[in-house]
């Protein structure tokens, strides 16, 4: 676990997933296009732990993910709070990309230019799949990044040593408590 270049992987090993469910993994985006794709709304809820063990989370109102055919294509809904936190706004939409697909709206391969596999538009303002940095860092957005925290200002230098993405289905009860990181 802990892997500075765990998430750093090509288009196959996304579609199937990888790692240790017990500890860092990705669980497929065939399995998320499964999960998303039926008539029950789901919605998605992201932790972000820094490293002070403080937390924060994130909520959609719903989530999709469409099949490889369609390049695994992210939907999210309404952005449920907290106000001020919503970084998925320009994965909305986007296709994903890793470094040997390059499906992003932007010129460069943002997922080779920020290490990881996400839905990069030109690039990102969340890279939950960037490299483990372990908090603060020096690179320029290639950490587990969310980088928008309490306004429109960008936050590139700070790499989340836990996050979980989390799917429900919508309407299920939420734990809204949290402490911004």
């Amino acid at each position: 676990g802990n892997s500075v270049y765990h998430f750093y992987r090509n288009w196959t090993e996304y579609a199937n997933g990888f790692g240790d469910p017990s500890e860092e993994h990705w669980i497929g985006n065939n399995a998320l296009h499964a999960l998303t794709s039926d008539d029950a709304k789901m919605s998605l809820r992201i932790l972000l732990k820094n490293n002070t063990a403080d937390s924060a989370s994130v909520e959609y109102e719903s989530v999709s993910v469409a099949n490889e055919d369609n390049l695994y294509k992210l939907q999210v809904g309404k952005f449920l709070g907290p106000e001020g936190w919503d970084a998925m706004v320009h994965a909305n939409g986007q296709n994903f990309s890793t470094y040997d697909r390059d499906n992003d709206s932007g010129a460069a391969n943002c997922a080779v230019l920020y290490r990881g596999g996400w839905w990069y538009s030109q690039c990102h303002a969340a890279n939950l799949n960037g490299l483990n940095l372990n908090g603060p860092h020096d690179s320029y957005a290639d950490g587990i990044e969310w980088s928008v925290r309490n306004g429109p200002a960008r936050l590139y230098h700070y790499s989340y040593p836990v996050v979980e993405m989390m799917i429900r289905p919508a309407g299920s009860t939420l734990d809204r408590r949290s402490l911004p990181p």
